[in-house]
């Protein structure tokens, strides 16, 4: 099979791209918002100036990394199976994420004044919503087109694994989401008294945020697998 006959596969879903590139925005604009309130001493003003730049940093990157990679398909892609072009074009979208994760850390960094403080606590953020991004939201499309091409070959009928699969999928989100909740809900507890208004504010409002985020994209996924 031709790599060029795999893009219309590749170009589909373009919903669930603009949904979910606005969707991780949003958490890279509640960063923003915490960065501020805990380590900036800018002007409100420009710190919401900043907060929307981050913000649509982290939107047209993302929007990038889904949409661009299918358009670098052509017939040169030489891989013996539709595997090795699905992967390649995820390859390249993980590579994007980290690009536009790197540059909305510079953003953070510049927003909190390169605060020393803000530094390791924002690269730790950042380095969770570069794996959520590149693995959940890549990962979940790239299983969502690879399923697409083999329900369009002839006698595949394999519902068990496909079950499986998809159960894996939200058993793996539910652990490291429990993981990363209680690594939060452990900082939260041991911080001063005097901040832990505002910081449980921004830990309880992240972690269900992200998660109904992540469930909105799992409910996706099921859907499409079950409608086709």
């Amino acid at each position: 099979m031709s790599p060029l006959e795999l893009v219309p596969i590749l170009k589909q879903h373009r919903q669930f791209a603009i949904l979910a590139s606005f969707g991780l925005a949003l958490l890279y604009a509640e960063e923003g918002w915490a960065s501020y309130s805990f380590w900036s001493h800018r002007p409100l003003n420009q710190a919401l100036l900043l907060i929307a730049v981050i913000m649509l940093i982290a939107f047209v990157g993302y929007l990038i990394s889904f949409l661009f990679p299918p358009t670098l398909v052509s017939a040169t892609w030489d891989h013996p199976r539709p595997w090795g072009v699905f992967s390649n074009v995820a390859a390249w979208s993980a590579g994007i994420t980290i690009g536009v994760n790197v540059i909305a850390y510079a953003a953070l960094l510049y927003l909190v004044q390169f605060d020393l403080t803000a530094s390791y606590n924002l690269l730790r953020d950042i380095y969770v919503y570069t794996l959520f991004g590149m693995i959940f939201f890549h990962g979940m499309l790239l299983y969502v087109r690879y399923m697409h091409y083999l329900y369009s070959m002839p006698d595949f009928i394999q519902p068990i694994k496909v079950i499986a699969v998809s159960v894996g999928l939200g058993i793996v989100m539910l652990i490291v989401g429990g993981f990363l909740f209680l690594l939060d809900l452990y900082h939260f507890e041991n911080a001063p008294a005097a901040i832990q208004p505002l910081l449980g504010l921004h830990v309880y409002a992240r972690a269900l945020y992200a998660l109904t985020l992540a469930l909105a994209a799992y409910a996706w996924h099921l859907r499409w697998i079950a409608d086709h």
